[in-house]
Order: C-alpha cells, then structure tokens, then sequence
C-alpha cells in the first residue's frame, strides 16, 4: 500500500513533506536579497514609486535643483526624449535659460539615463520619459496653463491631458476627466513609434483607476513666481467644476 504525504497539514509539516530536505542554494538568496530595493515595486509601480526612482536616478547624477526642474518641465512639455536632446542640441548657447552648466547636465541625464518607452527601460534599464509627466501631474498641468493661450486654456482641452485624472476632484469633475482620458486613447492618440511589439494604444480601465487613485494638488505662483499647493475650498478637499475653471482662469494674460 502507498503512503501518502499530508502536503495539507497545517502547522507546518506540509511545506517540509512538498519541499522535502532542499537546502536553499546561495546563489539564488544573494540574487534575490540583492534587489531587495527592486521588489517593494515589483508589478505595482505608480506616480509615486516612479517619482522616487527619477528623482534616485537625478540624485546620483548630482543634479541641481534648477535641473531637475528643466529635466520635467522638457519631458512635460516636449514629451520626446530623441526630440528633447535634438532642441538642447540645435539650442544657440546665447538662448540657453539655465545656469552656467545645467544645460549639458540636463542634456546628458537624457541622453544617458532616459529612454523613451517602458517597454525599452525593461531592456536597458533607463528611465522612460513617457512617464516623467505623471509623476508630478500638478507641475504637468501648471507647465499647460504656461505655455496655452488664453483663448485654448479650456476644461475641453485640460481634461485630454492624462495627467488630469490623476487630480484630487469632485465625482462629477472626475467624471469629466475620464471622458477625456478615454478620448485621448481612442481619438488623439492613433498609434504608436515604439519599436517593440506593443499592444495598439487604447483606453485601459485599470490604468486609469491607479491614475484617479492619486488625488493631487494643483499647483500655482505666487506673486514672485514661486511654486505653492492650491488647496480646494471644500471640506474632502476636492476641487470643484468651478474652482477647475477658476484655476484656468487665473493665468489669463
């Protein structure tokens, strides 16, 4: 008669009987403690596990303040890395807007660190700057409001930025956001110029429930252009339809 096992029993007896006497190999416990860093955002990353791991790659890169800012506001606004190192390139020195330095650091950093797509920074371990935006979506959206004209500053023309969803807004709001998210998937953006063999770009509702997740501040200037929280006026703190056009509204002219 065959004597089996007990691989149910519960008090610890049934992981020795499946596993047997193996003893752990070395190699694979120094593998596996040596990226220990890699696991905690193992198959979960989002804009605040990517924001830690740009800003880790610029603080080994010892960049300032200033660029670290130019290095968001060129992916925010450019959104190409191939095209990003092109204008810094064609760039007169004389019309350079950073200190003595910043431009060749920010240059380099994009150069050397970034990579344009996920899909590529599995491969050589860059940094894709598809994602820099969202890491920060109040400084994306401020950036927006920046550089759009009055007459374009529109709810219509905010909500088709993807990094709206990621603000902290009333259901209703909200709501328009994810129409616009999902209009930019369908209808804006019609296909892709990554090399690797990608799904077609189309609305993902998981993505976008880890963006409507996040719940960020929008950000505005003070009277000496320097950067602060706009905080909502409503107890949740969520920003209403009207306090969204308002926020437009306040960069006018």
């Amino acid at each position: 008669m065959v004597s089996h096992k007990n691989y149910a029993e519960s008090k610890g007896m049934g992981v020795i009987n499946a596993l047997g006497s193996v003893t752990i190999n070395s190699k694979m416990v120094e593998y596996f403690k040596g990226k220990q860093e890699d696991w905690k955002s193992f198959g979960k990353m989002n804009s605040h596990l990517y924001r830690q791991q740009l800003f880790r790659r610029m603080e080994e890169k010892k960049l300032s303040p200033e660029a670290m800012m130019m290095v968001y506001t060129m992916a925010s606004i450019i959104k190409s890395q191939p095209r990003i190192v092109q204008a810094m390139m064609d760039m007169p020195e004389e019309e350079r807007f950073s200190s003595p330095g910043v431009w060749f650091a920010v240059r380099s950093f994009f150069e050397t660190d970034c990579t344009q797509y996920v899909s590529q920074a599995k491969k050589n371990k860059k940094f894709p700057v598809v994602n820099i935006p969202n890491t920060m979506p109040g400084l994306d959206i401020l950036w927006w409001c920046l550089c759009t004209e009055d007459s374009e500053r529109t709810l219509d023309n905010l909500k088709i930025r993807p990094t709206f969803t990621q603000m902290k807004l009333k259901a209703d709001v909200q709501t328009i956001a994810r129409e616009g998210y999902e209009m930019f998937w369908t209808k804006i953006v019609k296909g892709t110029k990554n090399p690797d063999n990608v799904e077609a770009p189309a609305m993902r509702q998981d993505y976008y429930e880890t963006q409507a997740a996040d719940q960020y501040l929008f950000i505005t200037l003070d009277k000496e252009d320097k950067m602060m929280e706009l905080k909502a006026q409503s107890t949740d703190g969520k920003y209403t339809l009207k306090e969204v056009e308002e926020y437009l509204r306040s960069f006018d002219g």
